[in-house]
């Protein structure tokens, strides 16, 4: 029956004249950009909105996302609703996150902050009405925008996996952006930014599914391509956001992110990936939720494949007291970092400074990066709290990675 769908939905997406060279995946002229994975996310779509419309005559008229974040930021588990915000912006089904937007009760939301860094309106993905009602906020946006088309931007690769891998953590929003702008009718392009640079699959993983999906490079970042949203970095947890920004500033080296992972900054880092968005909504989760109609019921999809979903993974973390404190001073982080090194680690991520430290919300957080910024300037590189001195592309060393 899925596939019936997803067949149904393909044939009815209208026709689209594209309009970029050096690419079989063409990008279309007049669209809406959806951060798949929300948070972090955004910051990437918005600088790949910048880059499209520069080089490839590409206009990117809004970008969508979840509000979803870390439970430092946000204690509440899964992706935030409408009826959780005040100071939205009502157009149709779809509303408008603005600076002033406030996320209710506890935590708050990293959106409405992002918002004068990003110079085009910034519309919430509403999941509570599961992919069916999504694909409405979808061509309710469309249609208040005048866009005829949707680029799905998503960062580090995990939107492509099957579900069966071993390091998938976090496939419920890609998954659920992906069906949603499928269920949605409208022409729909997939870029993936930054592969493997969250950590979750495989080198091995990555190079076969973006075989299998014929993708075709679109571009490689550079820094002036991130120099608009440089800063961001100084407050937003984001890490594989965060690491495709400076890894398109230059840096390389490795990197231990939130839970100990370790990641590779290779030239690879760098360079956008055009893949065919039928292609994985058919051999992904997202065909298993192209017709759900609650957040419940996604999230029952995704135990069927998965055994738990990533917000089952936020309750039982909050339920088990998480992010326990490793060290308990800035002496106990520079021991830390110093072994780290050792181990061939470059930098560690800010946001796994303060998991260390058990920086737990915002205004912990805050107090560690501002002390961090008096005690150890040095070491301060946002999204990087570098623990030896970085490594630079030199002579073409770093030309290794997935490829």
């Amino acid at each position: 029956m899925l596939g019936f769908i997803l067949a149904a939905v393909l044939l009815a997406a209208p026709e689209q004249t594209w309009c970029m060279s050096d690419s079989s995946r063409l990008v279309a002229s007049k669209a809406i950009a959806i951060a798949a994975g929300g948070g972090g996310d955004v910051v990437t779509a918005s600088v790949l909105t910048a880059m499209l419309r520069r080089r490839f005559g590409t206009d990117i008229i809004a970008l969508m996302s979840f509000s979803w974040d870390r439970l430092i930021v946000d204690p509440t588990p899964g992706p935030r609703s409408r009826s959780d915000f005040d100071g939205l912006i009502h157009h149709g089904l779809v509303a408008e996150v603005t600076e002033s937007t406030r996320l209710r009760g506890p935590g708050w939301s990293t959106l409405p902050p992002l918002v004068p860094h990003l110079a085009l309106p910034l519309l919430l993905m509403d999941p509570t009405g599961g992919a069916m009602d999504l694909a409405a906020q979808v061509r309710s946006a469309a249609q208040a925008f005048n866009a005829d088309a949707l680029i799905v931007v998503d960062v580090g690769g995990d939107i492509l996996a099957e579900g069966h891998e071993a390091g998938l953590r976090s496939p419920l929003a890609d998954s659920l952006a992906l069906a949603a702008a499928i269920q949605s009718g409208l022409s729909v392009q997939l870029l993936i930014a930054g592969v493997g640079l969250d950590g979750e699959l495989t080198p091995a993983e990555l190079r076969t599914l973006l075989h299998r999906q014929n993708s075709t490079v679109v571009t490689e970042l550079d820094a002036d391509d991130v120099s608009m949203v440089a800063d961001v970095w100084d407050w937003h947890p984001s890490e594989a956001n965060g690491i495709f920004c400076i890894a398109a500033q230059g840096w390389r080296g490795t990197v231990e992110t939130q839970r100990g992972a370790i990641i590779s900054v290779t030239d690879d880092a760098t360079v956008v990936y055009a893949v065919d968005a039928s292609g994985v909504a058919a051999h992904s989760l997202a065909a298993d939720l192209l017709d759900t109609m609650s957040l419940e019921q996604v999230e029952q999809r995704v135990r069927a494949r998965r055994g738990y979903s990533d917000i089952d993974t936020e309750r039982h973390r909050l339920s088990a007291h998480w992010e326990q404190s490793t060290v308990d001073s800035i002496d106990g982080i520079d021991r830390y970092a110093h072994a780290a090194s050792f181990h061939g680690v470059d930098a560690l991520t800010i946001r796994r400074v303060l998991e260390l430290a058990g920086a737990l919300g915002a205004g912990a957080g805050d107090a560690l990066r501002d002390q961090l910024r008096r005690e150890r300037p040095s070491n301060m590189r946002p999204p990087l709290y570098l623990v030896r001195h970085p490594h630079m592309p030199v002579d073409g060393v770093h030309k290794t990675g997935l490829f």
